[in-house]
């Protein structure tokens, strides 16, 4: 089954984006966060009640420190809830519930997330670090009956953007899949993973090696929106699909235009709420259908008598 997830667990860059700062938030700015991620959950049930197949796909990945509420109402609609575990922002993972147990427990995600920095070739001292809290965080998510969700993005080392010259788009294409690769590899001999969320991979043949990786441990990869534009993600969810990836994590290419027009009173809500379930939509029936091509052309391969 696919799994479609709508993103918006944004904590201190939402905080920076929209009002200059990464400090907690005056209770006027957290008033307003909190109300426009009420809208984009309101942007995803509005997308789920015109196309109904897609409820079984959908879920929601969402903060309660930005977005009070949001995964309350996420239960109440029966949409699965990802939240995230750790603290925004570092560089080297630290879990912020102060009580991980408690925190699942209360909120009761299918998919606790986590978002580390980790580069193979870079801070190996970090790194085992990172690996050490993570297979407690990991041992926490499956006690509590939860799939455990690794949002694995690869910064450059300073000696791997001068290999090419600075250029970060080169670096995306040329170093960074394997480095995702070898991460993956990596990871998982310290804890298991359910479901991957990673940055775009540049070919198909890296999505189907990043997809083989996971399954080889039973798990899953997902593609990243990285706040591209609507017809970048696009091509990035057809390549994802025809290499085996089972879904998305997308948020800001989705509903960044209508939550700031919300919030500057540019956009009226029912037209930042329409704004987002068109968006979400969008790439959900894409995706299905690229993933539906993609197994239609397996099934006739596995069939050929030529």
């Amino acid at each position: 089954m696919s799994l479609l997830i709508l993103a918006m667990d944004q904590r201190p860059w939402l905080t920076k984006a929209l009002y200059g700062h990464t400090g907690v938030a005056t209770v006027t700015e957290r008033a307003a966060i909190a109300d426009g991620k009420h809208m984009v959950l309101d942007g995803l049930l509005a997308a789920l009640a015109a196309a109904p197949e897609l409820r079984e796909h959908a879920a929601v990945l969402v903060d309660d420190l930005l977005g009070p509420g949001v995964p309350e109402r996420a239960h109440a609609h029966r949409v699965a809830l990802s939240m995230p575990l750790e603290r925004g922002g570092l560089d080297v993972y630290e879990t912020e519930p102060a009580d991980l147990p408690g925190f699942l427990r209360h909120h009761t995600p299918t998919l606790p997330k986590v978002l580390i920095r980790y580069n193979v070739d870079g801070d190996r001292e970090g790194n085992a670090v990172q690996r050490d809290r993570l297979a407690e965080v990991a041992t926490a998510v499956r006690d509590a009956g939860g799939r455990f969700l690794v949002e694995l993005l690869v910064p450059p080392t300073p000696g791997q953007l001068a290999a090419v010259d600075g250029d970060a788009a080169a670096f995306d294409r040329k170093l960074r899949p394997e480095l995702i690769l070898r991460g993956m590899t990596e990871l998982s001999q310290a804890f298991p993973v359910d479901v991957w969320k990673l940055e775009h991979l540049a070919e198909v043949g890296h999505y189907r090696a990043a997809a083989d990786l996971a399954a080889a441990t039973g798990g899953e990869c997902i593609l990243l929106g990285a706040n591209a534009p609507v017809e970048t993600v696009d091509g990035w969810l057809r390549e994802a699909a025809a290499g085996g990836f089972t879904g998305f994590a997308i948020g800001r290419s989705i509903w960044w235009d209508a939550l700031r027009g919300l919030l500057s009173g540019a956009v009226a809500r029912p037209d930042a709420v329409a704004a987002v379930a068109t968006t979400y939509h969008r790439f959900a029936t894409g995706f299905l259908a690229a993933a539906s091509t993609a197994a239609a052309g397996t099934g006739s391969a596995g069939t050929s008598t030529e």
